[in-house]
């Protein structure tokens, strides 16, 4: 199984934005909020579609190591990639380097990142839409993503 996405050019979904309020609600004179195993209590509406990311450090490089993707997602996406890193060797290699690319920017920015997607994966077709979250226990270096994802609606 290999996969690539397509970019799709649409308005943020308002489930995604009604999600990222919360998100800035948590933030506190500026700081990123932390992760803690109560975090996804402040998103009931989404928990069965969040995928819980710790950022590890090895040196220099960050690892993305998937800790739950939680039905809804695997539903939506169509894998499951719990209990592993998105650098290791995979049936979708060219659909984790995206992820790769993707959180780096969300680790970077230190914002949330909205988006809307075409996924090719194992022969199907699936269009999402997703909010990536940035979380840093010291309120600076991101340590943890939350992404929420929805199959898109029309």
């Amino acid at each position: 199984m290999t996969g690539y996405i397509n970019y799709l050019d649409r308005k943020p979904d308002d489930r995604l934005l009604r999600l990222q309020e919360v998100w800035e609600q948590l933030c506190e004179s500026g700081k990123l909020p932390a992760y803690t195993t109560s975090v996804l209590t402040e998103f009931p509406q989404a928990v069965d579609r969040a995928s819980l990311i710790e950022v590890r450090r090895e040196g220099r490089k960050r690892r993305y190591f998937v800790v739950k993707d939680g039905p809804g997602v695997v539903a939506a996406v169509g894998i499951d990639s719990s209990g592993t890193y998105l650098d290791a060797p995979s049936e979708t290699p060219e659909f984790n380097t995206i992820l790769i690319s993707d959180y780096d920017g969300v680790a970077d920015s230190k914002k949330p990142r909205l988006y809307a997607e075409e996924h090719h994966l194992d022969g199907r077709v699936r269009q999402i839409v997703g909010i990536q979250m940035p979380f840093a226990t010291d309120g600076e270096t991101v340590d943890w993503i939350v992404e929420f994802v929805f199959p898109i609606d029309d």
